[in-house]
């Protein structure tokens, strides 16, 4: 990738974060009165089911969750999902070889 495209990419997930958390904030904190505990695990079992192309997963509440873990500087807990991380990394790394293969000078 090159370096004009990785800087368009972390433009586009900025903006994305900061629409993800302008609308949660609009919307009203709907996870705010969780524990720590329950935000880390909810956030974990959404990503769980991200991975598995689960029909329960909810892009919203995920987005929410990680917005809520933000504006309490938490960092997400990646020690609980590494089986999900790795199927979600899998098929983004399959996902962006097929966009690329479409756009030589990108490689």
């Amino acid at each position: 990738m090159t370096d004009q495209a990785r800087e368009a990419v972390q433009l586009l997930l900025k903006n994305r974060q900061s629409d993800n958390r302008q609308s949660y904030l609009v919307r009203g904190r709907r996870y705010e009165q969780l524990s720590a505990d329950d935000l880390s695990r909810l956030w974990a079992e959404q990503m769980s089911r991200w991975a598995d192309d689960s029909t329960a997963f909810d892009q919203r509440a995920l987005n929410d969750l990680g917005v809520e873990m933000g504006l309490r500087q938490m960092a997400p807990p990646l020690e609980q999902i590494a089986a999900a991380r790795e199927k979600i990394l899998a098929k983004s790394g399959k996902a962006l070889a097929a966009i690329f293969a479409g756009y030589p000078e990108t490689k």
